[in-house]
């Protein structure tokens, strides 16, 4: 089973019996909202609405395409869409994938899928903070073994006492090092020279000496994992590249793999480059699309669109989640007389979508990137309901 939350494995046979405290939460928020909606909107009704929002894009000088999408099928109705209507295309909330992305590109990636990182591993270096434990609670079980081997597991960064007993609960030699995270990537290059040479001082001799660092130095499979999402500092993405040049460097020696996490919006960035060669934040014209992950982000589409002042812009905003908190504020936008807003999400009233994976069957990457999951609906969706890839076709 595959929580469409947490994107991880989930041990239950009944997706209404996972055991992920974001999952419930958001369920019963959406029980809520549909119970009340009911199903006042008439076939007919949308058919005129279509028309209208149709008439207003073909009138549109620019249109972006963004949100949150967590479906194979709605990113590549989006990509189509943006197609046809030579739009600009971005999905990647505040940039987390993209972080992820802007750092591979310039480094390269030295990448592990969740099943070999938990059948061969035998050091997990975790970096992050209690924030990634709350956001991904089930990432313990997802990365422990059934072999009778324990794991060593470092944790690097601002976890809690609390945070570290769970991973041991789990199952792992779990140590702690408290740190503050933008070091990491430093700390972990000043160990490899400590170890792979010959200690010649005291300092050397005292870490090689650590019953941690001697585990560490004998580790044969390596995995460093982290969530960008969930690391708050000013150019995360050149922090995941000095991690990413440690990684490369540390498979002189052994082997040593990168395990990203990241949420279900990076299903967007997946298809994208399947199916254009770039991982999102491209403007098409004519069909070709053109790359600038500067320029074509969301908020500088915006930011250049609020400047320019002139009306005859088009955002279609789209979210197939069950996120907590707004992708953008669609009457903030509507008012600024700039910008025509089509809302494609679970609280739209004049397209209400299903969510994908919870009242609409989806296929989606997992939190590791590396697998394709069918995600089989949890919830009745009402009869007027459609995803987000019907209203975008």
């Amino acid at each position: 089973m595959i929580c469409p939350f947490c994107s991880l494995l989930c041990d239950a046979d009944d997706p209404n019996e996972l055991q992920c405290e974001r999952r419930s939460a958001s369920l019963v928020k959406f029980r809520a909202f549909r119970a009340a909606k009911g199903s006042e909107s008439q076939e007919s009704e949308y058919i005129d609405r279509l028309k209208v929002a149709s008439e207003s894009l073909r009138h549109a000088k620019r249109i972006l395409v963004t949100g949150r999408i967590a479906s194979v099928a709605t990113a590549r109705a989006a990509v189509a869409f943006a197609v046809k209507y030579n739009a600009t295309i971005d999905c990647a909330e505040s940039g987390h994938a993209f972080k992820n992305i802007l750092a591979i590109q310039r480094s390269g990636l030295n990448s592990v899928s969740l099943a070999e990182a938990r059948d061969h591993t035998d050091l997990f270096i975790v970096v992050g903070s209690d924030s990634m434990q709350a956001a991904i609670p089930r990432m313990p079980l997802a990365l422990r073994t059934g072999k009778p081997k324990r794991q060593t597991l470092l944790l690097l960064g601002e976890f809690s006492l609390d945070a570290t007993e769970v991973w041991r609960q789990a199952g792992f030699d779990t140590w702690s090092i408290p740190c503050d995270l933008m070091i990491v990537p430093n700390a972990l290059a000043q160990w490899s020279r400590w170890s792979d040479s010959n200690p010649v001082s005291s300092m050397a001799n005292t870490y090689l000496s650590n019953p941690l660092f001697e585990q560490m130095a004998q580790a044969q499979y390596t995995t460093v994992v982290w969530s960008v999402e969930n690391i708050a500092m000013d150019q995360a993405d050149l922090w995941v590249e000095r991690l990413l040049q440690w990684i490369a460097n540390r498979n002189e020696m052994t082997r040593c793999s990168a395990l990203p996490w990241s949420s279900l919006d990076a299903t967007f960035q997946q298809v994208c480059t399947w199916l254009t060669g770039f991982p999102g934040r491209v403007v098409f014209q004519d069909g070709v699309p053109s790359y600038d992950p500067e320029r074509n982000s969301y908020e500088h589409w915006i930011s250049r669109t609020s400047v320019a002042g002139s009306a005859g812009s088009a955002i279609v905003l789209i979210d197939e989640t069950v996120a907590a908190t707004p992708f953008l504020d669609p009457m903030a936008l509507r008012d600024s007389g700039v910008n025509t807003v089509i809302e494609l999400t679970g609280n739209s009233e004049r397209f209400p979508t299903a969510i994908a994976g919870v009242e609409t069957s989806a296929d989606t990457f997992r939190a590791d990137q590396m697998l394709l999951a069918h995600v089989s609906p949890s919830n009745n969706p009402g009869a007027y309901l459609k995803s987000a890839a019907s209203w975008l076709e």
